[in-house]
């Protein structure tokens, strides 16, 4: 299975594209980055390395790129407060992650054999909450915006009739580094803290085999 990774500097998508590597089923990973990645990376025969800036717009040139891909792990955004402003967050957020998906139904899925699916899986966050009207007592901004990306995602997957693009989201609790120290770790604990890899092998296994859930809160994401 060919797979498209963004956020590719970030810790979980770093760790997505290590995973992505490391497994035999994964034939090949497009890296799809702002910036260079490291050496090992850039050398792997199966990695290709696509530097492209303005991810509001994924032109033509850029998805003949991706040709044979059946699968993306979009890990994009983070929360709010490490952004200049919501309204900077939002469209990172949102609008990056929706012009992706519908430029991959629009333009990838059509070149896939019959009845193979495209699986798009979303990393978004506990506690992502659907409703924007709702009042939230933590984190509001960016639980209302990771709910706002997992519903119109959603929306988007049921609007195709032939579902062939299947939409997952997963949430995770804290994330933690691989050199976490063990303060780190045991107050992760607390929150149910995962892994960066950890949580890269439980993302890699839904876009292979797929999921019995859309949305895969951080006890599943734990388990897989």
């Amino acid at each position: 299975m060919k797979v498209i990774v963004t956020g590719c500097n970030g810790l979980v998508g770093s760790a997505l594209v290590r995973q992505c590597i490391a497994n035999d089923n994964i034939t090949h990973v497009f890296a799809l980055t702002r910036k260079p990645l490291d050496e090992a990376v850039a050398k792997s025969p199966k990695a290709t390395v696509i530097l492209h800036d303005d991810f509001s717009s994924l032109p033509p040139d850029l998805l003949r790129q991706l040709a044979g891909a059946e699968g993306c792990l979009w890990a994009i955004g983070g929360r709010a407060t490490q952004f200049p402003d919501v309204e900077t967050y939002r469209r990172v957020q949102v609008d990056y992650t929706l012009a992706a998906a519908k430029a991959f139904q629009e333009t990838l899925v059509p070149q896939l054999p019959e009845g193979k699916q495209f699986r798009f899986l979303f990393c978004s966050g506990k506690f992502a909450e659907w409703d924007q009207s709702k009042s939230l007592h933590f984190m509001a901004d960016t639980r209302h915006v990771k709910g706002q990306v997992e519903r119109e995602l959603c929306e988007f997957a049921d609007a195709d009739t032939a579902k062939r693009f299947v939409v997952y989201c997963g949430r995770p609790s804290g994330i933690l580094p691989g050199d976490a120290g063990l303060p780190a770790k045991i107050t992760g604990k607390l929150y149910g803290a995962i892994d960066a890899d950890r949580l890269a092998k439980a993302f890699v296994r839904v876009v292979l085999e797929g999921y019995k859930e859309r949305i895969i809160e951080n006890d599943t994401l734990l388990s897989l």
